[in-house]
């Protein structure tokens, strides 16, 4: 899947197919799934603790609607457990899977005034998460989501 997402004023293309872990390994060295399942937990800690809060039932690709306004208690987890190099790392590599022109990393990034982590990591989280899930897969992951959700709610 390709997408364009507005980061700092620029729009930047992004492409979730399986190229993109490749990407992610030429340049930084390590395979991507040990490295990003800790960001998926902490971000779906996040995502479970709010839906919780809001009795909202959303799904998987309606993330980014049901955290819309909430970013300080989504980025709070994200910044304690220092994962912000790597959201700007897993960004470049879905990037440069779509463009294969972008500059490495570091330059890529100076080219942002801003990159503004509450628009980016929903947006990359739901390309990551729909890019390693198939379609079989995915119901199964929102019913486990939805499971958490339950579980975090409380007892009446």
């Amino acid at each position: 899947m390709e997408k364009t997402i507005n980061i700092g004023g620029i729009d930047v293309k992004l492409n979730n197919n399986a190229a993109w872990a490749m990407e992610y390994q030429d340049q930084f060295g390590e395979d991507i799934l040990p490295v990003v399942l800790p960001l998926a937990a902490t971000v779906t800690e996040a995502f479970a603790a709010i839906l919780a809060e809001a009795g909202t039932d959303v799904n998987v690709r309606s993330f980014a609607e049901a955290i819309q306004g909430r970013a300080v208690e989504i980025l709070a987890p994200i910044y304690q457990s220092e994962i912000v190099k790597l959201v700007y790392n897993v960004t470049w590599a879905l990037a440069k899977n779509a463009d294969p022109e972008i500059p490495e990393p570091k330059k890529w990034i100076r080219q942002f005034d801003t990159f503004p982590l509450d628009v980016v990591i929903p947006e990359v989280y739901g390309m990551i998460i729909q890019g390693f899930a198939s379609s079989k897969n995915l119901p199964r992951l929102e019913k486990a989501k939805d499971e958490i959700v339950r579980t975090l709610q409380p007892s009446h």
